[in-house]
Order: structure tokens, then sequence, then C-alpha cells
């Protein structure tokens, strides 16, 4: 199933191809892809693989050279399933979506957010969302509060139960700004195919994206069937 959510086995391994492929400017943990593409799918609009794929790397000229065929279906396979079960929850089943979030162990676990944080805000720079009312717009706050750098003095004066107070506050605002903008949202009709950086084969990914159902979610996020959305 292409919107299955990962088993610890295959979090663990995307996790690792993250890091063993990425470099100073790339996402390199698989909270911070998490963050990243429930911003992808949680947005006004279909942001296309050829613009989200470079962006993961820290730009083109950092993606990487796979060293087999396998490896790079491996790896977009487990990022597009992921990013589909992401949408898949947030569409049907909101009230069930839990971000993942790093947990520093010790006598109370201690959730981390600011990788996640990061990933979502990367993805807002993509394509910047239009402005938002001001009752939406703050429930991107606890967000930005951990996802830029600017505000790390204020997180700074922050006690552990305060920060962890606004940690509180992303899923609940995740779930609210993907909730409106699916009410905002136009379909997505007569869109251009969708290609990687040339360092990555096209037909490859277009193997992986033939693989969705026809009637299972579409992998854009619009919350359409494939075969009514991006198949067209």
């Amino acid at each position: 199933m292409q919107n299955k959510p990962l088993n610890e086995h295959e979090m663990l391994l995307l996790d690792e191809m993250l890091l063993d492929h990425g470099n100073d400017e790339s996402i390199l943990s698989l909270a911070e892809l998490d963050g990243f593409l429930t911003a992808i799918v949680s947005g006004p609009e279909l942001i296309l693989p050829s613009v989200w794929y470079p962006a993961l790397w820290g730009g083109e000229v950092n993606t990487p050279e796979w060293r087999t065929e396998q490896q790079v279906q491996v790896f977009m396979g487990l990022v597009f399933r992921h990013m589909n079960s992401i949408a898949d929850v947030l569409m049907n089943n909101p009230e069930m979506y839990q971000a993942a979030f790093q947990i520093r162990e010790g006598n109370e676990d201690i959730l981390i957010v600011e990788d996640w944080c990061f990933g979502f805000m990367r993805a807002l720079a993509l394509k910047p969302w239009p402005d938002l009312p001001d009752e939406i717009n703050t429930y991107l706050d606890p967000i930005r509060l951990h996802g830029l750098e600017d505000h790390f003095a204020i997180l700074d004066t922050l006690t552990i139960e305060e920060h962890q107070q606004t940690v509180a506050e992303i899923e609940p605002a995740v779930r609210k700004l993907h909730g409106w903008w699916l009410q905002q949202r136009t379909p997505f009709d007569h869109l251009p195919p969708a290609t990687l950086s040339s360092q990555v084969r096209p037909a490859q990914v277009v193997r992986e994206m033939e693989k969705v159902g026809r009637n299972d979610p579409c992998p854009c996020g619009s919350g359409k069937k494939f075969k009514q959305c991006c198949l067209h």
C-alpha cells in the first residue's frame, strides 16, 4: 500500500540514507524530513517533486549520485510512502496525526522538535503561503518559534515546562493549518509531468509513482483519488 505508515525498520533505514547521502545544507534526519513533507502536503497547492526533491538536499548541486538503481528506488519509495501516509491521516483521521518528533530520554522524556520545525519551515520557503487570516496565522507561531534561528534566544529563556507547552501546540496547529488550506484548495488539472533532478533518473521515479493505485490517495496531498488528480 502506497500510504502504509513506515515501520520502525523502514524509518531507521530512511534516517540512515538521509545521513549517508546528505551534506551541510540538506535534510539529515527523519524528523526534519517529516516536518518538510508535512508542510508540503498541508499547503494551498501542489509542490512538484522536481521542486522539493533538490531542496531536500540543499539544492541541485548537492543532489546525491546514487550508487545503484535499487538504492534510489528504495529511497524514493520510502519517501513517497511516508508522504502519502502523512497526507492520508491528515485527510481522513486528523485526530490521529502524530509528528515524528525526536525524544531525549531521561527521568522524564523530553520532545525535541527543532529538526522537525526546521524541515517544515524549509518547505514553506519553497513556495511561501499566501497571507493567512490572523486567527489561522497564529497556528504557525509554535512552528516558527522552534524552526527559525532568530527565535533561539527566546527558547533559551523558557523553562522545560514552558518549552514542552509550546511543543504540545504543534500537532494541533498542523491539523488546523491542513484543514484550513484543504477548504481553500482548487482541483489540480493539466499539471506538467513531475521530473526530478537529472542526477536521479526520471524513469526510476516515474515507476515508483505508477505503483500508486488509481483509487489510492494522490501522492500530492490534494485529498483526491490519484485517478482524479495527478493521473490526469
